[in-house]
């Protein structure tokens, strides 16, 4: 059903469903379905291949930016500097804890609302239209090693 309603979104605005958009949009969403961390572009390409493998990186990345355009996607950008995109649905929204070692990405369920306000509090001329939050450290398992 998320798929569907998604796809109808975008018909509404006018973005044209190229089979390959819809491929990518269905990696997404099969992502965001099975609670997984955000994907990078190379990932979602290595996927949309399976079905589509002449689709090129440059068409997965202007196709994530149309999507990210739109709101329908979020892209992430961790501290080794890697993008990764995951997809956005209303009134759901998290943060991230980051393996430095062995970049593990885990959503935060929640969001660290007295940080934001006491921001707005600071700057209250800055109109805050977005913002990120991670957590970096090592998960258990490289906790061992």
């Amino acid at each position: 059903m998320v798929l569907e309603e998604l796809l109808e979104q975008l018909k509404k605005i006018g973005i044209r469903l190229t089979p390959q958009r819809q491929e990518i949009m269905l990696v997404l969403v099969e992502r965001f379905q099975e609670g997984g961390p955000p994907l990078s572009a190379d990932e979602i390409t290595r996927h949309v291949r399976m079905r589509y493998p002449g689709i090129s990186l440059d068409t997965v990345y202007r196709t994530l930016a149309t999507f990210t355009k739109e709101g329908l996607v979020r892209e992430l950008q961790f501290r080794d500097h890697s993008r990764r995109f995951e997809l956005v649905r209303k009134g759901e929204h998290h943060h991230h804890l980051v393996c430095l070692s062995c970049g593990n990405i885990k959503k935060i369920p929640y969001c660290p609302e007295d940080c934001l306000e006491r921001t707005r509090e600071c700057y209250p001329e800055f109109e805050i239209k977005d913002h990120s939050f991670n957590v970096y450290g090592y998960c258990p398992k490289c906790r061992e090693d």
